[in-house]
């Protein structure tokens, strides 16, 4: 699964949870995903999913809870702020 397929599949931090779940339990990986390669670390507020890519770069993806909706006048229960970042020089990140 490449890192924006990843993003694509963490839409909150619920989500986030059973694709850890799922890296930690490859029996557990459903929706033909395919975690090969990718390790997780718990952060404050969030998680950190990293994988080496074949070119020895780093892809990480952050998911990170937020605590206020900047567009929005109240905060939204279970929002998050998904962050993409890679080593590769060529590639410009992209959201969602």
């Amino acid at each position: 699964m490449t890192a924006e397929d990843l993003m694509r599949q963490l839409g909150s931090l619920e989500a986030s949870a059973e694709v850890v779940e799922a890296i930690d339990d490859p029996l557990m990986q459903r929706r033909g995903w395919d975690l090969r390669g990718w390790r997780y670390e718990l952060i404050p507020w969030g998680v950190r999913f990293v994988r080496r890519e074949r070119d020895g770069s780093e892809s990480e993806v952050f998911v990170m809870a937020s605590v206020k909706d900047r567009l929005a006048e109240e905060p939204r229960p279970g929002a998050v702020c998904v962050v993409l970042s890679t080593g590769q020089q060529d590639v410009a990140p992209r959201l969602g």
